[in-house]
């Protein structure tokens, strides 16, 4: 297998532009609590905290993904850096086999911001993506840049993340924003991996702009240079050919430039 791919070098253009005193002041910060101040625990409650660890389905997303997962792994399709969206507390990324150097970045509002040698855990509000003059957001990246050893500083060839996988949270967010974000972090031949039922979930939180009907991703990903390789709807009744509101179990191909 091809070693681990650097996250896109572009991502980290506003730390290259910073001093390297700036550089290290930031890091000091993120990895060393300052002596006063609040503590973590009483910070505000994050209003998405109660449903960290909330799993829609898990045995019924093992059951479609495992081998979904399986046959792309055998056709070499997945890589080893890997992004997971709307992670959860379970991410269905552990799913895919463990390998020397395969690394996942797994994305939640919600995330407990915890790391493994072949996880991070990156509390960030996916809707965020493409705005990295935030300190949230200049947080996530340098705790980035340390998981994949990467220096910001150095400039480098532009690399991406070879799968990105997104699991029932199109729901929640402006889909395209999140979709045409990420897939810019996605290499050519890169795949995206959407599972989503439009409408399951906590209807309160459901975002204006989130997915409401499965076809508005076919034009969405077409513009966006995705060949769709693979569309499932593995609970949709016999001789239903509705596709609109249906459990999708969707692969997509980021075409070369």
């Amino acid at each position: 297998m091809i070693p681990v791919r650097e996250f896109e070098s572009t991502m980290f253009r506003s730390l290259r532009s910073r001093s390297p005193l700036v550089l290290v002041l930031m890091l000091n910060w993120l990895f060393y609590r300052p002596m006063f101040g609040r503590k973590p625990e009483q910070e505000d409650a994050n209003p998405w905290q109660e449903f960290w660890g909330e799993t829609y389905a898990p045995d019924l997303k093992r059951s479609l993904l495992k081998p979904l997962f399986d046959e792309l792994e055998k056709a070499h399709k997945i890589g080893n850096l890997i992004i997971d969206i709307g992670s959860g507390a379970q991410p269905v990324t552990r799913l895919l086999q463990a390998r020397p150097g395969r690394k996942r970045v797994c994305i939640d509002i919600a995330a407990d911001n915890r790391d493994s040698v072949d996880e991070l855990k990156l509390r960030l509000d996916a809707e965020k993506i493409g705005r990295f003059g935030g300190l949230s957001s200049q947080k996530a990246l340098l705790r980035v840049c340390v998981f994949l050893g990467i220096d910001p500083r150095k400039n480098g060839e532009i690399q991406r993340a070879d799968t990105i996988v997104i699991s029932d949270m199109l729901n929640y967010v402006d889909f395209r924003k999140v979709l045409a974000g990420f897939a810019s972090y996605l290499k050519p031949n890169g795949r995206i991996i959407i599972l989503n039922l439009p409408y399951r979930g906590n209807r309160s939180l459901f975002s204006d702009l989130g997915l409401k009907d499965n076809r508005q991703l076919y034009p969405f990903l077409e513009e966006h240079d995705f060949e769709i390789e693979h569309k499932a709807f593995p609970k949709r009744p016999r001789n239903e050919t509705d596709e609109s509101e249906e459990l999708i179990v969707l692969v997509a191909r980021k075409a070369q430039p």
